[in-house]
C-alpha cells in the first residue's frame, strides 16, 4: 500500500469530505492518489490564502476539521495568514505540507529552504503542534495525532510536514487508531460555588461567546438561563447561540459597537458569567465594554483569563461540560426555577432601543448606506442563511444584525484579517449545500481574494457576494481621522466588480442608486442556482457604520474631530 493511499484511507477514517489545495508538483503523488480514490474531494483554489480561509469557514459551519494539502515553500507559506488566524481564533485545521524530495532537497531545488527545519520553524508559533514525518511507518499515527490535537482542548491548526517522495513509498501494514477527544470537566466544588453565586445574585447576566458553539452547548446554555431567569448577551462571534426572538435574549455585547441593551445589562450586572469568551479589542468595542460586579470566566484555555477583565473566579473547562455539571448540581440540590421578571425588563429595554434605532436608520442623501444593504438582506433572507463577512465597514454594520442559528455567521473579531470574505463564502457553501450563503465583502477585501469567485464557478457553488464598493478603506479612513486628523491613506481604485465577475464566469449585478437596491437583491437571489453571483453595490464613502456612531459620536467622517 503506497503512502499516498495510506493518507487517503487515514483521511477517510477521520470522515474528511473535502480537502483544500492548489495543485502543485510536489503534492502530485498524494493528489493523484486522492483523486483516484474519489474521496475526500479536492477543492483546487486560485491562491493559497484562499485555501486557508475556505478551510476555516468550512470548519466553522460544518463543525469538522478543515484539511489543507499544500506544496512547501511558496505554497504553504502563502497560507500562513489564515493558518495564523485559525491559531488565534481557535479553528481546527490539519495542514499537510511537503518538503522537496530527499534526493534533491539540498541541491537548490524548487520550493526548498537552505536548511532542513527552516520551513517547519515558521509554523512553531502559529500552530498547536508540528509533526515532521521521516518514515512511511509513522504516517498513520501522526495523522491520527494531528486530528486529535486539532480538536482537543482549545481547537487550532496542526502542521504535518513530509517529503514529496514519500507518497510513492510502500507501507507493508496499515493500522489506524482514531483517538478520542477529551473534554475538560470542572470540579463539583467550583460548580457549586458558581451555583451559589447565581442564586445570591440580583442582576446576573450570561455573556456567551463562540466557545458555546465550539463545544455544542447551546441547549445547555438555554436550560441554565431559563432555570435562573437570566438574560443572555452574546459576543459578536457568539451570535446564533440564542435566537434574538427568545425572551431572554439580551443583544450583542460589544461595548459601544454592540446593542445598547447588552451594554445596559452588563454595566448594571452584579454578576457576569462569561462562557467561552476571549474579550478581544474589536469584540469589546475597542475596550469600551463595561462589566459591573463580579466576573466568572469559563474558558477551555486558561491563557484567556485576565487579559482584559480580571475574573473573580476563573474556570478552565469545556463550556458544555461546565453547564451540564451546573444543571446536574442544581437538580441534585433541588433548585427550583427562579423568576426575576427578566422577560418584562428586557421587553422594555428593547422597545426603547428599537425606537432609537429606527430614528437612526433614516437614509439621507442619494448614496446608498451600508446599513441599508445589511438591513434589506436580513429582511428578505430566511433564518438558515449563512453570512460570511470580510473585514471593513460593512462587517461592523453586521455586528448587531440578528442571527438566528449557530454556525450561520462567519466573522473575525480577534485576528481581523482582510481577504476572508469570498473564500469563506465558498467554504461555507461546501459545508452546507442545502442553504443560502451570502458573502459580505468590502472592495478592499475583494481586491485581495476576489478571484476565488472563479473557484466558486468551477465547483458550481451558488454563493452570492455583495461588494460594498466605496473605493476606500473606510474604517481605516475613520481611524486616521480620529487619531491624526488627516485623510491620506484610504483611497482605492474605482473598479466595476460586476464586470470583473462576469469575466470570471459568474453573474454580475451593479447597483448604483437606492431605487435599484431591492430589485438588484431580488435578481441576485433568482440567479444564484448553479454559480456565484457578485453584486457590486456603490455605497456612501463618507458614512460611519451605525454601531460606530455611538463610539465616535458622529454620523459622517467629515464630522469627526481628532482626539
Amino acid at each position: 500500500m503506497k503512502v499516498g493511499e495510506v493518507i487517503v484511507e487515514s483521511l477517510n477514517r477521520e470522515d474528511v469530505e473535502y480537502y483544500f489545495t492548489v495543485f502543485a508538483e510536489h503534492t502530485l503523488g498524494l493528489s493523484i492518489s486522492i483523486e483516484k480514490a474519489g474521496r475526500p474531494k479536492s477543492i483546487n483554489a486560485a491562491y493559497e490564502p484562499g485555501v486557508g480561509f475556505m478551510s476555516i469557514s468550512y470548519s466553522r459551519v460544518s463543525g469538522k476539521v478543515g484539511v489543507d494539502i499544500l506544496t512547501g515553500g511558496p505554497g504553504v507559506l502563502g497560507a500562513v495568514n489564515p493558518i495564523a488566524m485559525a491559531y488565534v481564533e481557535g479553528d481546527p485545521l490539519v495542514v499537510i505540507a511537503t518538503t522537496p524530495p530527499r534526493n534533491i532537497a539540498y541541491k537548490n531545488c524548487l520550493h526548498a529552504f537552505p536548511n532542513e527545519y527552516d520551513q517547519l520553524g515558521v509554523f512553531k508559533t502559529i500552530t498547536k503542534r508540528q509533526f515532521k514525518v521521516s518514515s512511511a511507518s509513522h504516517v498513520p499515527n501522526m495523522i491520527s495525532k494531528a486530528f486529535n490535537t486539532a480538536l482537543s482542548g482549545r481547537p487550532g491548526p496542526v502542521y504535518v510536514e513530509m517529503p514529496a517522495d514519500i507518497f510513492d513509498e510502500n507501507l507493508d501494514e496499515f493500522k489506524y487508531l482514531k483517538l478520542p477527544i477529551p473534554r475538560t470537566t470542572p470540579s463539583d466544588t467550583v460548580v457549586s460555588e458558581v451555583l451559589k453565586a447565581i442564586q445570591n445574585s440580583e442582576t446576573p447576566v450570561i455573556l456567551a461567546g463562540r466557545g458555546v458553539t465550539i463545544s455544542g452547548a447551546e441547549s445547555e446554555l438555554l436550560a441554565v438561563a431559563e432555570l435562573f431567569d437570566v438574560p443572555i448577551c452574546t459576543t459578536v462571534m457568539g451570535k446564533g447561540v440564542i435566537p434574538p426572538t427568545h425572551p431572554l435574549y439580551g443583544g450583542v455585547a460589544a461595548g459601544n459597537l454592540g446593542d445598547s441593551v447588552a451594554e445596559e445589562l452588563l454595566s448594571n450586572a452584579d454578576l457576569v458569567l462569561a462562557l467561552g469568551v476571549r474579550f478581544s479589542q474589536m469584540g469589546t468595542g475597542r475596550y469600551s465594554m463595561k462589566i459591573g460586579g463580579s466576573l466568572i470566566h469559563v474558558n477551555i484555555s486558561s491563557d484567556e483569563f485576565g487579559r482584559v477583565f480580571k475574573p473573580t473566579l476563573a474556570i478552565e473547562a469545556d463550556v458544555r461540560e461546565f453547564l451540564s455539571k451546573l444543571l446536574l448540581v442544581a437538580r441534585a440540590e433541588c433548585v427550583k426555577k427562579v423568576s426575576r421578571n427578566t422577560g418584562e425588563r428586557l421587553s422594555r429595554l428593547w422597545t426603547s432601543a428599537r425606537a432609537l434605532e429606527a430614528a437612526e436608520q433614516v437614509p439621507s442623501g442619494e448614496l446608498i448606506e451600508s446599513w441599508e444593504v445589511v438591513k434589506l438582506l436580513r429582511e428578505v433572507l430566511d433564518e438558515d442563511t449563512i453570512f460570511t463577512c470580510d473585514v471593513g465597514a460593512h462587517r461592523i454594520e453586521t455586528f448587531t444584525m440578528p442571527i438566528y442559528k449557530p454556525r450561520t455567521y462567519v466573522i473575525t473579531t480577534s485576528y481581523v484579517s482582510m481577504g476572508m470574505g469570498v473564500p469563506s463564502a465558498i467554504g461555507a457553501q461546501l459545508a452546507r449545500r442545502d442553504v443560502r450563503v451570502v458573502g459580505l465583502v468590502g472592495d478592499g477585501g475583494f481586491l485581495m481574494t476576489g478571484l476565488e469567485v472563479a473557484t466558486g464557478v468551477r465547483y458550481n457553488l451558488p454563493v452570492i457576494i455583495f461588494v460594498f464598493n466605496d473605493s476606500a478603506y473606510r474604517v481605516l479612513r475613520i481611524y486616521e481621522k480620529v487619531s491624526y486628523g488627516s485623510e491620506l491613506t484610504y483611497k482605492l481604485p474605482s473598479v466595476n466588480y460586476s464586470e470583473l465577475a462576469k469575466s470570471l464566469g459568474a453573474y454580475g449585478i451593479r447597483i448604483e442608486r437606492r431605487d435599484e437596491l431591492k430589485e438588484g437583491v431580488d435578481k441576485a437571489l433568482s440567479l444564484a442556482k448553479d454559480r456565484p453571483v457578485v453584486v457590486d453595490v456603490l455605497v456612501n464613502p463618507n458614512s460611519i457604520p451605525l454601531p460606530m456612531r455611538r463610539l465616535y459620536k458622529a454620523r459622517y467622517i467629515s464630522e469627526i474631530s481628532k482626539r
